[in-house]
């Protein structure tokens, strides 16, 4: 099992660095996602939740944080209104998305609108069980949510934004990397790792990785180090196959099982980032994709590796989406407070 494994994320990392070599926007990313969901849908689904996914993700938030700079915190809290307003309208669109999927489809008000959180999904997942709600459902439309965005994205960035998909170095130049950078690399893993096992946090993996590589570079590097660009690409595809293959053969079921409002429902949720993206642009004079990217709810850490893929702020979008994924996770017991209580109402 564990020689399969290997051959699944070697074969991630061969197409990844194909398609980054061809010139496909985000060619790591979308090479590993495709991988994965091909072994996932027609070849067997292997499990890379817990420990290899937060391993994957405390590497690439290590390297995000290798290109922070010390100005990025303040220009975060430049954008701190425009980020709470669009985290109210994400919040109103969740509701009613979730009230559309329980008017219209078999599902309860819980399992509905947990289908429909805008938030980090690992934490969604995990907590529609402890609700009351069915997480096999919750589990198929957020990975699908997620897969159908992270194959979007990209593709809308290469269209409209030419330099940034030219300008994609994670090619196959197999640069030297300096021991004493590899080594802090593995150091900052090692410490994210730690970090969350003692403070479980939403998107804490991705979190404490960024901190620990902007502590590193900084304080211990003293900002001379630099990473080869195809160390972030190993990073986003193994991010892409660890997502792509929970797209299998058990959700491509249930998303059927709900009908073709789940397609409409993906739909409606992409065309509201997309309006929510003009907005943020609008209040922040951000680049769009930029904008999209920060506030798209398709994952913390996908939405960084896109951006990272497409030279497009991977810093500002991490710190954007981490303060997104928190700020949500502060506001959903209110909300199923609310939705428990309409739900009682309903049945009386």
């Amino acid at each position: 099992m564990i020689f399969e494994k290997i051959i699944c994320l070697l074969a991630a990392l061969c197409i990844g660095g194909m398609f980054s070599y061809a010139g496909v926007p985000a060619g790591w990313l979308l090479g590993g996602l495709l991988t994965g969901m091909t072994y996932g849908l027609f070849i067997k689904r292997y499990a890379f939740e817990g420990w290899p996914f937060r391993t994957v993700l405390a590497f690439v938030g290590v390297n995000i944080g290798f290109m922070m700079q010390i100005g990025l915190f303040q220009l975060i809290g430049q954008y701190f209104f425009p980020l709470v307003f669009s985290l109210f309208l994400t919040l109103a669109a969740g509701a009613g998305l979730g009230w559309l999927m329980n008017r219209f489809t078999y599902l309860d008000p819980l399992t509905a609108y947990f289908c429909c959180v805008p938030g980090g999904a690992s934490e969604v997942i995990a907590l529609s069980s402890d609700y009351g709600a069915d997480n096999r459902v919750v589990a198929a439309f957020h990975t699908a949510r997620i897969t159908f965005f992270v194959l979007t994205i990209p593709f809308v960035a290469g269209r409209f934004y030419q330099d940034s998909a030219e300008n994609n170095d994670a090619g196959l130049i197999v640069e030297p990397i300096d021991v004493s950078v590899l080594t802090a690399v593995i150091i900052g893993v090692l410490v994210t790792i730690g970090l969350y096992q003692r403070w479980k946090i939403p998107a804490g993996t991705l979190f404490y990785g960024i901190m620990s590589g902007f502590v590193l570079s900084e304080w211990v590097l003293y900002g001379e180090a630099a990473l080869p660009s195809y160390v972030g690409g190993i990073g986003q595809a193994l991010i892409g196959i660890m997502v792509g293959i929970r797209f299998d053969k058990p959700t491509f079921l249930k998303l059927k099982d709900i009908g073709k409002l789940s397609v409409i429902l993906l739909g409606l949720y992409f065309l509201f980032s997309l309006v929510l993206a003009g907005l943020f642009t609008w209040m922040t004079e951000l680049p769009y994709m930029t904008s999209l990217l920060s506030t798209v709810p398709a994952g913390a850490a996908e939405m960084s590796s896109t951006a990272m893929a497409l030279h497009l702020e991977p810093t500002l979008v991490a710190g954007l989406q981490m303060i997104r994924v928190v700020a949500l996770f502060l506001f959903l017991p209110v909300l199923i407070n609310i939705l428990n209580r309409a739900a009682e109402q309903e049945r009386q």
